[in-house]
C-alpha cells in the first residue's frame, strides 16, 4: 500500500494519462498509472488513516498495457493500493 493522497475527492474518476507511471500529484488531483500487461482490470483503492478501505475505483483506461485514471481533489497524505 502506498501513501499519497488525502481523501478530499468527489468520488469520480477521469481517463487520466498513461505517463508517467505511478501516482503523479497535479494541481487539481492525482493521476494514477500502472503497468499490468496481463490484467483484465485494475482497481484503485483509497484507505483511511486506520487502514479501512473507503472507496474503490476501476481504472477506466488501458493504453499499451498501462492502466490509468485521474481522481480530482485527491491530495498528498492519503493511503492507496491497487487490486489487479
Amino acid at each position: 500500500m502506498g501513501r499519497l493522497a488525502k481523501q478530499n475527492h468527489d468520488s469520480k474518476i477521469w481517463r487520466g494519462a498513461n505517463s508517467p507511471l505511478g501516482a503523479k500529484v497535479q494541481a487539481n488531483g492525482v493521476n494514477f498509472a500502472l503497468y499490468a500487461e496481463h490484467a483484465e482490470k485494475v482497481e484503485l483503492c483509497l484507505f483511511d488513516q486506520d487502514g479501512k478501505e473507503t472507496v474503490r475505483f476501476e481504472l477506466p483506461e488501458k493504453t499499451n498495457q498501462i492502466w490509468h485514471g485521474f481522481i480530482p481533489g485527491v491530495k498528498v497524505g492519503q493511503f492507496y493500493g491497487y487490486r489487479v
